[in-house]
């Protein structure tokens, strides 16, 4: 999944269309367009809707940290936050489900909304996975998800709220942490 219309591709420089790639391009100008706190967050919360429709589809109640990188204190966090303005009162749920995280920890369908965009705001680096799916969060809006179902279903919806998604025709090159 990725934020990217064909137009608008960052990765290599690519595109034909300058586009904001990240968290820190609020407030500033891009493609003649000062990008907001609401532009960002429209987007943030397709990619929370996207993730869920493919939790659904694949009956995955409850994913496991496999992978994590969390680089700063949570003082740092909080002032970026208000720095960005955010403001919102999943703030502090956020905040919270940050101090709790930890490699094989679990985290459930109501507390993914707040991993997501801890990853997206790239406050933390993540791979999760069930036992029917993995999700792993990369640079300038790239999430890589694969299942072990068709999930047809999550991905036009995935296309419906604006997001972009390449599907593979072969399995994804993906190995378990638990099959190392």
């Amino acid at each position: 999944m990725s934020k990217y219309k064909e137009d608008e591709l960052p990765l290599y420089q690519q595109g034909k269309k300058e586009t904001w790639t990240s968290v820190s391009d609020i407030g500033k100008v891009i493609y003649g367009k000062k990008v907001t706190v609401s532009d960002y967050l429209n987007v943030e919360d397709s990619f929370v809707e996207g993730i869920k429709a493919f939790m659904t589809c694949t009956k995955s109640t409850q994913l496991t940290i496999k992978q994590l990188e969390k680089p700063l204190q949570i003082e740092v966090i909080k002032a970026d936050v208000i720095q960005k303005g955010f403001s919102s009162n999943y703030n502090n749920m956020m905040f919270n489900l940050y101090q709790l995280l930890e490699k094989g920890a679990k985290v459930n369908f109501d507390e993914i909304e707040h991993l997501i965009r801890l990853a997206l705001r790239e406050y933390i680096w993540v791979q999760l996975e069930s036992d029917s799916m993995f999700i792993r969060f990369d640079y300038d809006y790239y999430v890589d998800i694969g299942a072990t179902v068709r999930c047809d279903e999550a991905v036009q919806q995935v296309r419906t709220i604006g997001l972009s998604i390449n599907l593979w025709e072969e399995p994804y090159p993906f190995y378990s942490s638990t099959q190392e």
